[in-house]
Formats: C-alpha cells, structure tokens, sequence
C-alpha cells in the first residue's frame, strides 16, 4: 500500500462518479415489489426448478469441479445441451458458465485481426468486450437506421475483400426494450457474406413457438448462424450458452477460452434450467407467457409506452433524476432501478421497468399510479 498513484486515481474516480450521481452501491434490504429482475415467467421460484436443483445437489455436489474437458462428462450438462439445441432448432449447443462469459468465448474465436465485427451502438457491455478482447476491427451502427449498417457492410468487404464480417445484435434490446428489424438484418449480412450472432437473452422464453426467441416468432431462425442465450432470465438459473451448427460448436468447444480455461457451470443450475426449459416449452409455458401479455397490455394501456415486450425505460435524462426518482419509488416499497450513465449514453438515464409473469393486477396497477406521480424533473 505504499504507492499513492493507486489510491490517488481510486478515490479521484470516485468524486467524479459521485459528482455526476453514478456511484453505484449494493442495495440493503429487499424492496417488496421487485420491477428490476428478468425472471419475466418467474420460474426462478417455481417448485419443479427448484425441485429438479436440489436434486442435482443432493447427486453431484455443489460445483462441476473444473472445465468440462478436465472434469468429464456431466449428464446434467448433456442433456440441457440437446434440450437447448432442440428448442432453438439448430444441430447443438454449448453451455458457458455465465450469459457474460459466453460472448467473451465466442466472438474472439470466431473473428481476429483483420476481421470486422459490426456491432450495433447501444449493445450489451458483454459483447463489447467480447469483440475488443478479439483484435477485430469494431464498427458501430444504428439498429433505428439501417443505412449505417449497410455502408458498414459495404466499406469492410471493400477494405478487405477476404475478411470474416461478423454481425452482432440483440433481438430484444436490454435497455431499451425494442426488437431488432432481424428480417432487414439478415437481408443485409446475407447480401455481404457475413455472419450473424444473435443475442436472445432478453426474447428467449417470451417471443417465438414455445418461446424460442424472435428469430422463431419471424420464421428466421436457420439464417442466424449462432444464437446467444441465457439461462439467468426466463429459464430461472444461470449460465450462458451458444446455439448452432455442429462444426460451429466444435469449434468453439475447442478455441472459445472462457469455455476451456473456466469451471464449468454448475450441475444443479443445468439441472433446474433443463427443468424451466421443460415448462417454457409447454402448456403450462404458453399460459405464462400469456400471463406476462396480460400485465404488459395492463401496462402499455395506461401508461405511454411505445414497447410491446416486458421491458419499459421511464425517461428521466439526468442521472441525478433517474436516481431521485428510484429512491422515492423505494420508499413506496416497488424496486425500478436506475439506469445511468455509462450503462447508457449520457443525457439517456431511465428507469428500467421490467414485468414478469409473477406480478398481480395490483402490483401492476401500483407502479403505474406511482409513476404517473412521479417528479421526473
């Protein structure tokens, strides 16, 4: 502790966070009435996915011990592979320790120096760092303006005619709720040669036959050569995973580093994902899925929002606002939290509303009487 450069650089960013309200600390007590989770079909809480967890707990322990290439097969592991690659009807699947870890594995094996990755501007920090840790070359467009896209596609393949161009986007954009126009996407990365990897995490278990994501709901899912998804939001556990065609697979089981080099996820969070999976896909699943339509129509219909899915950003601009706005909807015992700058771009702050299956008539018909109170000034 005896080089003050540290502590000084450490506490400076400190006083600049606070000054521009973004300093950030972990919440205390539990608000009662939670809009800021994405367990949009609670099944987190659900007694099977518990039930088929604790089972896998009472047969393989606590942890997968090592990498699955160290610690050998896991039928947990196999069998939510082949459930997963079933429901987004590709050949396999890969199962990743986290949502996070597996764009960090996977776009770096996929693309390297003198590759393109069009991103789109306001992704996911997830897959920022996947493309910067892969050396490619990062370009960013606009998913509400297309053109950007297009002359991307057109200046990589003019600049270097050989190159992989890999596209990234989300379905169901995390922050601020709208759906990608994935048939223009796809028209447009087809006509260039590139990939696509769709990120689903936020559309998985919502949107689609059995809830398999926005590529099912539009008929596109064999035009998408890798689907992104997570296992932490309507499959109620955690872990990531990437969905695709076999040599693709194979190819990241073997070059994806966060999948060789990590401790694999662990068997009970397989073991309730496989069983959430199990709900998602079935009669009980499309009556949460209607469930959640029926809180979202409640919503939308009394207060203006121009977004269809569970996520709803509440405009507040400054992050001082945004966060003034969260502490008096605490105080009223609901939980919508702040979204504030670098999360997104500055001048944007919101609160991010998120409505699950689990929310009564009444809890929704609370938050929106407190938002339409709400000083957002």
């Amino acid at each position: 502790m005896n080089s003050p450069a540290f502590l000084a650089d450490i506490q400076s960013r400190e006083t600049a966070r606070r000054h521009d309200h973004r300093q950030r600390a972990l919440p205390q007590s539990p608000t009662p009435i939670s809009f800021a989770d994405n367990d949009y079909l609670a099944l987190s809480r659900h007694s099977a996915v518990i039930q088929a967890g604790q089972q896998a707990l009472d047969k393989y322990g606590t942890s997968a011990r090592a990498a699955r290439l160290l610690a050998g097969p896991c039928p947990e592991h196999q069998k939510l592979e082949s459930a997963l690659a079933s429901w987004k009807g590709t050949e396999r699947a890969l199962l990743f320790a986290s949502g996070y870890l597996t764009p960090l594995g996977a776009i770096p094996a996929l693309v390297g120096l003198g590759d393109t990755i069009l991103m789109e501007r306001n992704a996911h920090a997830c897959l920022f760092d996947g493309a910067k840790l892969s050396d490619a070359r990062l370009r960013l467009f606009s998913r509400h303006d297309l053109t950007t896209l297009k002359k991307g596609l057109d200046a990589a393949l003019a600049l270097n005619p050989k190159g992989k161009i890999l596209v990234v986007v989300e379905s169901l954009h995390s922050m601020d709720g709208d759906l990608a126009p994935l048939a223009q996407i796809i028209r447009f990365k087809t006509e260039a040669g590139a990939w696509l990897l769709l990120d689903e995490a936020h559309a998985g278990g919502i949107f689609g036959e059995q809830g398999a994501g926005l590529a099912s709901e539009l008929g596109l899912t064999s035009f998408v050569d890798l689907q992104m998804g997570t296992l932490g939001k309507s499959l109620g556990s955690s872990g990531g995973f990437i969905a695709s065609r076999g040599t693709i697979i194979d190819h990241l089981l073997n070059e994806a580093r966060t999948f060789l080099f990590g401790t694999a996820l662990s068997p009970s969070a397989a073991a309730s994902a496989e069983a959430a999976l199990s709900i998602i896909r079935s009669a009980e699943g499309d009556q949460l899925r209607q469930k959640l339509k029926q809180n979202i129509s409640q919503f939308i219909s009394s207060y203006p929002s121009p977004q269809a899915g569970p996520i709803h950003p509440i405009h507040c601009g400054s992050n001082s606002a945004a966060a003034a706005a969260t502490q008096h909807l605490q105080q009223l015992g609901l939980n919508v939290p702040a979204i504030r700058t670098p999360t997104v771009p500055t001048g944007t702050a919101r609160l991010r509303l998120s409505l699950s299956a689990r929310h009564s008539q009444d809890e929704v018909a609370k938050v929106i009487h407190a938002l339409k109170n709400l000083p957002l000034s």
